[in-house]
């Protein structure tokens, strides 16, 4: 029985993806159940089965004594979502997508993407794109959310169309919008404290200032050593701008990074990508991670897998954000009245590179 089950399930999905693909066009007579029977090797039970629910979804009509057929109408329910962050190889944006796709396909809506590549002015180009276009929703990754945007004027823009907006991953803080985030000072603290239960008392830092994340980041890590009595040394924090980062590790800054950490046995990094480009640079600096400095880092990305050590991080939501986004903002198109402030609670994924002092 369970074969049979899997085995209509794979034929509606081969038949949804195709509907969806425009292979078999709205108005058009769908391939029959003979045809089908003879493709897939199946028995005319199963097809109908899958015919069911592609007629429950609204996908297809059945028409008595002629067939089959793709439903013309079933376009006019369609949205068009807006999906906009900002790099394309940020470890965090192919999980999102996975999300925000998994739900959108599922009922046959549009994703339109957008890359902003964290600069104010692509943000605002694509945001005006998008609006000229049409789109039904939008899910939202703001660029220097830490920092005053001249966009905000243009998210407003969205508000007064009755156009719904979801952020993911940070917001701007002037604007009274739909967010879904985690919870950076709850990650914050509970990285410093994994590494003052490990005996680390001189612990720095490494944040972006111009993203909201790492400020609050960084609340969470001063917060949890003033309560532990510990000293902040402010000139073992190193502050950044995602575009500056390469510099930070360049062959010409590396003393001044050798300098900051000097009197620190841990450093706490903004993300993934940070601590791995800090234990590549280790070793010209003649450090040893762990021996010598131990790093807890956010993100629980492929990254803080692939090297050596690995990286004990703070998790990150990933496909479940995603999945969220595209669900509430299908909610608010349905009911304006609907709105989301949603913030996850991190979990600490230990792995290798702190190092337990004595």
């Amino acid at each position: 029985m369970s074969v049979k089950i899997t085995k209509y399930m794979e034929i509606a999905d081969w038949l949804r993806e195709n509907i969806r693909n425009n292979n078999f066009k709205a108005g058009e007579k769908l391939i029959g159940e003979h045809a089908l029977c003879e493709k897939f090797g199946i028995s005319r039970h199963t097809v109908r089965a899958a015919m069911d629910a592609l007629e429950k979804e609204g996908l297809v009509v059945r028409k008595q004594g002629s067939g089959t057929y793709i439903n013309t109408d079933m376009y006019a329910g369609r949205k068009n979502i807006g999906v906009l962050l900002t790099y394309a190889d940020d470890y965090t944006f192919s999980d999102i997508i996975l999300g925000v796709d998994s739900v959108l396909a599922h009922k046959s809506h549009l994703m339109t993407l957008g890359l902003t590549h964290n600069k104010i002015e692509i943000e605002r180009n694509q945001l005006l794109s998008l609006l000229a276009a049409g789109i039904d929703g939008l899910i939202v990754e703001a660029v220097k959310s830490a920092l005053a945007s001249p966009n905000l004027e243009v998210y407003k823009e969205f508000y007064d169309r009755k156009i719904p907006v979801v952020f993911v991953n940070n917001y701007h803080l002037r604007l009274n919008c739909n967010f879904i985030v985690n919870d950076d000072v709850l990650g914050g603290r509970i990285a410093t404290n994994h590494l003052i239960e490990n005996g680390h008392n001189k612990i720095g830092g490494i944040f972006n200032h111009a993203s909201i994340q790492g400020g609050l980041r960084y609340e969470g890590f001063v917060n949890r050593l003033y309560e532990q009595n510990l000293i902040l040394d402010e000139n073992c924090i190193v502050w950044y701008a995602e575009q500056n980062l390469p510099q930070v590790f360049s062959a010409e800054q590396l003393p001044i990074l050798s300098k900051a950490f000097s009197n620190c046995t841990a450093v706490l990094c903004h993300s993934d990508k940070v601590a791995h480009m800090l234990i590549e640079a280790a070793p010209h600096m003649g450090i040893r991670v762990p021996e010598d400095l131990s790093i807890v880092s956010f993100d629980n990305s492929y990254l803080s897998r692939i090297v050596a050590p690995s990286i004990t991080t703070i998790s990150h939501p990933g496909i479940p954000m995603g999945k969220l986004a595209a669900e509430s903002l299908l909610k608010m198109l349905h009911n304006p009245s609907h709105s989301i402030k949603h913030t996850y609670s991190p979990e600490l994924v230990v792995r290798d590179s702190v190092k337990k002092l004595l």
